[in-house]
């Protein structure tokens, strides 16, 4: 009797072992299938973006970033005086600058506006 009970406890332990086995095979299995078909897709996704034109890295810049120049508004030095106390601007391509005393009437401002 104990050979019996022994041969069948072997017996299931063997199935126990195989069952895990097989579970362990499939579970690489899927992974390793799920990870080709990843790496797959994603290389297809970019071969048919760059086949159809729409390379975002050589796309056009937009028509404000490709103007280098400055648009200046006054580029000649400015001067204003009354009673004494004078105000100036002068401007430069791509910075501003002001200065201003305290005069009584109106003072001159100038703006440069530039876009990189």
């Amino acid at each position: 009797m104990n050979d019996n009970k022994a041969a069948d406890a072997r017996a299931r332990g063997q199935a126990l072992r195989s069952a895990r086995v097989a579970r362990a095979r499939t579970i690489r299995r899927r992974i390793v299938a799920g990870s080709v078909a990843l790496f797959v897709a994603a290389w297809l996704l970019i071969t048919v973006v760059l086949a159809s034109g729409h390379d975002p890295a050589l796309a056009k810049k937009s028509a404000a970033t490709s103007s280098s120049s400055a648009t200046t508004v006054a580029s000649n030095p400015v001067t204003t005086s009354s009673s004494g106390a004078t105000s100036s601007s002068v401007q430069s391509s791509g910075s501003t600058s002001s200065s201003s005393g305290a005069s009584s009437g109106g003072s001159v401002s100038s703006v440069t506006t530039s876009q990189s």
